[in-house]
């Protein structure tokens, strides 16, 4: 089988990661990365291809069959769009576009020049994702009543380096509560409604650093997600799973899941229950069953499915039109902290 040709636009902190990841999967082969930074040329070196200061040429000079983009956020649809029209196969990490109409705008071009998009929400590839929301949808926990969502890391000042971290849409609704979002959409279902109370009081930037988010599922089922990138703590997704090493790593659980019948906790998915043949009500006692999951790097495993699209095999697993609905409900979020007022999303 012939190996799957790639390139990477943005060598950012998740540009690396993808690019170290293709540079020793088996099937696929890292020809050349891209970015504005001269200084990437030594990364470029040691992983042994070319390097590009202009997307452009990379784009223009190489025989590529997909690539990687991982630029800024409000670059997200020029990017895309130029890859679209070399009909290079593109995966983008999220959001797919800061706003909707550079998200339609990016649809549009993909299907006009018959090439595959696949959103990164990479989150969709982690195991125990995977097996929560299977255990949901077999109907094991019950009817869905409700997820308790927590995310809280310090972000370091140097993170902020980069001024657009520091204005609106570069702040944790866009960065890291979309995370959140798409992963209560994939494993509980389609979000009606939305909340949100946010605050800047913390970093007194222009964007924010904290919200408390209420959302209401199609189903009726609820969930409140509380974030904050100014807080030292152990209960956020990245410091929980340890599926990046970038972050230091804790044994700790961020979701809460709650059916009739069972709850859930994740990463570390235990199942808390009433005993087979014991009464139900909070005079029994519970038991908790751990499931044991084989680990898989998510990053690698999107980056698989990714060449596997490219040759046909499989269909994207977050598609445009399905990360546009990520998007949509994220912004509603923001849109709702603007206004003070709840925002329907379907």
């Amino acid at each position: 089988m012939t190996d799957i040709r790639l390139g990477v636009i943005g060598l950012g902190m998740i540009g690396r990661v993808h690019a170290t990841h293709a540079a020793k999967l088996r099937g696929c082969h890292l020809v050349a990365v891209s970015d504005v930074d001269p200084q990437c040329q030594g990364m470029a070196g040691e992983l042994g291809v070319k390097y590009y200061s202009d997307y452009h040429t990379m784009l223009e000079n190489e025989r590529l069959d997909g690539v990687v983009v991982a630029v800024p956020n409000h670059l997200h649809a020029a990017v895309g769009m130029a890859c679209a029209q070399r009909r290079v196969n593109i995966l983008m990490e999220k959001p797919i576009a800061p706003t909707l109409a550079d998200a339609d705008r990016l649809i549009d071009s993909v299907k006009q020049h018959r090439v595959q998009l696949l959103i990164g929400h990479h989150r969709r590839f982690n195991a125990a994702i995977n097996v929560v929301r299977e255990i949901i949808r077999r109907g094991e926990i019950g009817q869905l009543v409700g997820v308790a969502v927590l995310w809280a890391m310090f972000k370091p000042a140097e993170y902020f380096d980069a001024i657009w971290r520091k204005k609106v849409g570069g702040g944790p609704i866009l960065i890291n509560v979309i995370h959140e979002i798409d992963n209560l959409r994939y494993v509980c279902g389609e979000i009606s409604r939305v909340y949100a109370e946010v605050s800047k009081a913390a970093r007194k930037f222009e964007v924010e650093d904290s919200a408390s988010i209420s959302v209401r599922f199609v189903g009726g089922a609820l969930a409140s997600i509380l974030i904050s990138d100014c807080s030292p703590s152990l209960w956020a997704y990245e410091a929980t799973t340890g599926e990046n090493p970038f972050f230091s790593h804790s044994r700790e659980n961020c979701y809460h899941i709650l059916g009739t019948d069972a709850s859930l906790s994740f990463p570390h998915v235990r199942r808390i229950s009433y005993a087979k043949g014991s009464g139900k009500g909070w005079q029994y006692p519970t038991i908790a069953d751990e499931v044991h999951i084989a680990e898989l790097d998510p990053y690698e495993e999107q980056l698989k499915h990714f060449c596997a699209v490219i040759r046909g095999e499989e269909t994207p697993r977050t598609s445009g039109d399905d990360a546009r609905q990520t998007l949509a409900v994220t912004l509603a979020v923001a849109r709702s902290g603007e206004t003070g007022q709840p925002i329907m999303t379907v």
